[in-house]
């Protein structure tokens, strides 16, 4: 099982997300929190059972469940990069952009 690290832009729209929710209602930031580490040890125990995202095949996908984010990461020789924790309205692939 390869470990999964957030790229320092994903770790940041992910942290930032979670503070929205929490501001908005108590307890909904950290069950955000709980929801993209769940996905994440998904990711971390079979990345392979992940769609290909379409728009760059070196990417793969993985849909929350209750929250409208799209987790998008890559498979590394010796780990697992999450590029992104991207809000589903948001323009698809901005995040390609990011150095």
């Amino acid at each position: 099982m390869k470990p999964a690290t957030f790229a320092p832009s994903a770790r940041a729209e992910f942290e930032a997300a979670a503070e929205w929710y929490e501001t908005h209602a108590d307890g909904l930031g950290e069950r955000f929190v709980s929801c993209v580490d769940e996905i994440v040890g998904r990711i971390e125990a079979s990345p392979a059972g992940f769609p290909i995202w379409d728009g760059d095949r070196r990417f793969r996908r993985a849909v929350a469940q209750r929250f409208p984010y799209v987790i998008f990461f890559r498979e590394l020789p010796d780990s697992i990069e999450v590029t992104a924790v991207a809000h589903a309205a948001r323009e698809p692939g901005y995040w390609l952009k990011r150095k």
